[in-house]
Parts: C-alpha cells; structure tokens; sequence
C-alpha cells in the first residue's frame, strides 16, 4: 500500500477490528496512528492547496499577458486605423475646400454673366498691369465719400459699352480729388459731371485667385498631412521604443534563464562525471560480488545435496517410526472409544431416569396446582358470599 493510498483511506473502516477483541493498549495504538494519519493527510492535502494556487498563479498570468498582447494588437490596429481615418478627413477637408473655390468661382462667373444681361450704368475706367492701393473717389461739390476696392471685382468690362464710356470719360472733365498710387488717374480728373462716380478696377488674371486658394489649401493640406505624418512617426518610434523596451528585456530574462541553464548543465554535468565514477566502482564492486555470490551457491548447492540426501534418509526413517507410533495410537484409540461407548451407554440410562423422575414430577406439580386453584376458587366465592352478606 503506497503512501497516497494510505493517505486517502484515511477515516474507512479497518478490517478485522473488534471492540471486544482488543485491549486498551491496541485502542491506544490505532488513536496514535490515527493522530499521525490526520497530520499526514493534512499536511498532504496543504501541499495540493499550494500546488492548486500556484498552477492558478501561472495560469493567471499566462492569460494576462495573452490579453496584454492582444490589447497591443487591438492598440495597433486602432492607432492605424485613426491615421487613416485623419488622412480621409484631411483629404475630405481639402476637397470641401477645393468644392468652396469651386462654388465660388462658379458664382463669380453667375455674377459675370448677370453683369451681361444687366450692365450697371456707373463709368468704370480699366487700367492694365497696375495694381490700385485703396482710392477714395468723391466729387469736388460734396463731402468726400471713401469707397474701398481691396480686390478684383465682377464687374462688366470687355463689352462694347464699356469701351464707348472710356472713350467718353478719356474727354470728359471734372474736378474731383483722387487719393491713392495711381499715376494714370491724373489726367482723368476734368469733364467729369458732380451726379457721376469714377471707378477705377484692377483686373488681373481670372484664374490667380482661385489659383492662390488653391495653392493655399493645398500648402494647408500638405501642412496637415506632414503633422499626422510627424505623429504618425512619432506614435510609431514610440511603439518601436517599447517593443524594444520589451525586446531587451525579454533578451535580458533569456540571458538570464540561460546563465542559469548553463549552469544547471555544468552541474548536471559533474554530477553525471561523479555518478560515472560511482557506477564504474559499484559495477566493480557488484562484479566481485556476484563472483563471490557463485562461488557460496556453489557451496551451497553442495550443502543442500548432501542435505537432500540426509532429508530422504531421515524421510525414511520418520515414516517407520511415524508408522509404528500409528498402530500404537489407533490401537490406544481403539480401547479409548470403547471406554467413551460405555460411558456414554451408562450415561443414557442415567438420562432415561432422570426423565422418568422428572415426568413423576411434573405430573404431582401440575395435581397440586389444580388443587390450589380450587381451594382459590373456593376462597373466592367465599369472599364474594361474605361480602354479599356484609352489604345485606
């Protein structure tokens, strides 16, 4: 029976156990085995507890680090997927944007041909390849009025009509005073009527405006795209950092587990030389042994021959003498049972006797109590007349 089956048939029921066929010492005894048992159970089944929690422990952190990893996964992920997400709205952002010029160009351009179809009656002088600053025009009989032009503006310029009031305003005088950088407008400034309002428009390009947006919004763009790139990069050298973080210090735990392996195996290693060495000698030592152990079983094969050959000798000799001391016993038994026979005959008759004696008896014990029973009978009713009596 092994120590863990002892251990677990602790508390059944012993066989062979009695109350009444055991003294005080044997009950003492199987209480201190008992005691020592309980110890012995305790002790083992604290020593599964612990094994129990640390598995537990292990297997615990096992699953936390799975689920550490698969949060990094998950982290990843998410952080690749938000920087696609922020590179699709920058680029959403860029198209609205572009859309807005769009929208823009397209109503300046609705504007234009509404200017067409309804020309505005006020004068509007062109000058070519000469950006204005910011002119206040006002006639020389009235308060000055500032009127401000900061860019290009919608206004009708390539028709006919225009062409014929340029003309017309080129001859015309006026006394007004202009303010502003513009040398052209000198000689413009005679044979204009008070009730009229000289406008003088820079025109350049159709397209530099949008084109300057544009160019803007793609600046913008670029700008945003280098800073989620910049934080692209950084999120990335920062995941590379832990990683590697991470890398040495698992290299760091592998040199360690292998400083310790390699020890182990240095050990293992001179224990293996020095168990060599034992074997070596105990194969030697079991060699002469066994030489030794041949040659005494070859003695005693000797010795036991001879024994045999004294053991049929004195088989033989028993057997005579076990012969002859039978015939004495049966002979002996013979006058035994005879002796026993009488007794047993003798002690019939006495048994028959006593039978007889003991019918004789029963028989006077059972007259004399139907006897009593009538002197009680008698008594009885005499107590009743008496009674009767007494009440009369």
């Amino acid at each position: 029976m092994t120590q863990e089956e002892a251990l677990l048939s602790f508390g059944s029921p012993r066989h062979g156990f009695s109350v009444h066929s055991h003294s005080s010492v044997d009950e003492q005894r199987l209480e201190e085995q008992g005691g020592k048992n309980a110890t012995e159970l305790l002790a083992f089944y604290r020593q599964r507890c612990e094994q129990f929690h640390a598995e537990r422990e292990q297997t615990l952190a096992h699953l936390a680090q799975i689920e550490i990893a698969d949060l990094e996964e998950s982290l990843k992920k998410a952080n690749a997927a938000l920087f696609q997400v922020k590179a699709e709205l920058i680029d959403l952002q860029a198209e609205n944007k572009t859309l807005k010029l769009q929208e823009q160009d397209d109503r300046q351009k609705i504007q234009h041909l509404l200017a067409l179809t309804q020309p505005i009656t006020e004068q509007v002088t062109f000058f070519r390849d000469c950006r204005p600053g910011t002119r206040t025009t006002y006639p020389s009989g009235r308060a000055p009025t500032p009127t401000t032009y900061p860019y290009p503006s919608t206004m009708h310029i390539g028709s006919e009509d225009m062409q014929e009031r340029r003309k017309k305003k080129k001859q015309q005088q006026s006394s007004f005073v202009v303010r502003g950088n513009a040398p052209s407008l000198k000689n413009i400034n005679q044979g204009i009527l008070p009730s009229k309002v000289l406008r003088t428009v820079y025109m350049p390009n159709e397209q530099t405006a949008a084109l300057t947006k544009t160019i803007e919004n793609l600046q913008k763009q670029l700008e945003s795209h280098q800073e989620l790139t910049e934080t692209r990069i950084q999120a990335l050298l920062d995941g590379f950092a832990q990683e590697k973080a991470t890398m040495l210090l698992n290299q760091q735990q592998l040199e360690e587990k292998s400083s310790l392996l390699e020890q182990q195996v240095e050990k293992t290693k001179r224990v293996l030389t020095q168990t060599t060495k034992d074997y070596l000698v105990l194969r030697h030592k079991s060699q002469e042994t066994e030489r030794l152990a041949h040659e005494e079983i070859f003695q005693v094969k000797q010795k036991c021959e001879t024994l045999v050959t004294e053991k049929i000798k004195m088989t033989e000799k028993v057997r005579e003498e076990t012969q002859a001391l039978r015939e004495v016993v049966r002979e002996e038994g013979n006058q035994t049972v005879l002796e026993f026979r009488n007794q047993a005959l003798s002690r019939e008759r006495d048994l028959h006797i006593l039978k007889e004696q003991y019918a004789a008896m029963q028989e006077a014990c059972t007259k004399r109590i139907q006897d009593l029973q009538e002197i009680a009978a008698l008594q009885r009713r005499m107590m009743d007349l008496s009674a009767d009596l007494a009440e009369a």
